[in-house]
């Protein structure tokens, strides 16, 4: 079980590395440096450089899976699961970014595949959710798929470095104007009133400073 943990804490350490650093390209040295353990103890975590990535789109797939059973958990509020799977989106748009898909699928396309199917599943869900959302009348009726897609398209575009600079504006306060948009969009008029904010600002602070 020690075991276990370490790994993951070993994962989080690389993980804002290989978001914008192609793993295929990085030495069994670079990742003990980033994981801040030496090439010994690295061994003894991880078999080799592809057992690193092996477990690393395993621990995405468990989040994914993790995101699926939260938007399926009826004992949670969909004001609350709105939330949650906002975070979530933000957080696959972080860290599963555009060149650690180009680099999986080039170099390890067996890992691209089975994080891709794990990422369609999350979206099935998530279709479903918003639109049992729009059953209840919680939700405003619109394209559910179209909904999710902007996610995806919108949080990356704003990750990219160029889009502050260009825009004038910072990715924390770009990111919070959207989720405010989002709410706009989805949220009956009578459920605006009822969501509860206080927290979304410090859990989106909190993923970003982990990129910073």
């Amino acid at each position: 079980m020690r075991k276990a943990v370490s790994v993951e804490k070993y994962i989080e350490k690389i993980k804002p590395v290989i978001r914008k650093t192609k793993f295929s390209q990085l030495k069994v040295d670079d990742l003990a440096k980033y994981m801040d353990i030496s090439k010994v103890t690295l061994y003894k975590y991880f078999a080799s450089k592809d057992d690193i990535i092996e477990q690393v789109v395993d621990y995405y797939m468990d989040y994914s899976k993790k995101a699926d059973a939260t938007a399926n958990d009826d004992s949670v509020s969909f004001l609350e699961r709105f939330q949650i799977t906002f975070l979530q989106s933000l957080m696959c748009a972080v860290y599963i970014s555009d060149l650690f898909l180009q680099d999986l699928k080039e170099f390890y396309p067996h890992h691209f595949e089975n994080l891709s199917v794990a990422l369609q599943n999350r979206n099935k869900n998530l279709q479903a959710f918003f639109e049992s959302g729009m059953e209840q009348q919680i939700f405003n009726r619109l394209n559910a798929v179209l909904f999710m897609v902007q996610d995806d398209a919108v949080l990356r575009r704003f990750i990219e470095p160029s889009f502050s600079i260009q825009y004038d504006i910072t990715l924390k306060q770009a990111i919070m104007d959207y989720y405010r948009m989002k709410q706009y969009q989805l949220l009956k008029p009578e459920y605006l009133k009822m969501i509860d904010d206080s927290h979304m600002e410090g859990k989106i602070v909190h993923i970003l400073q982990t990129i910073s």
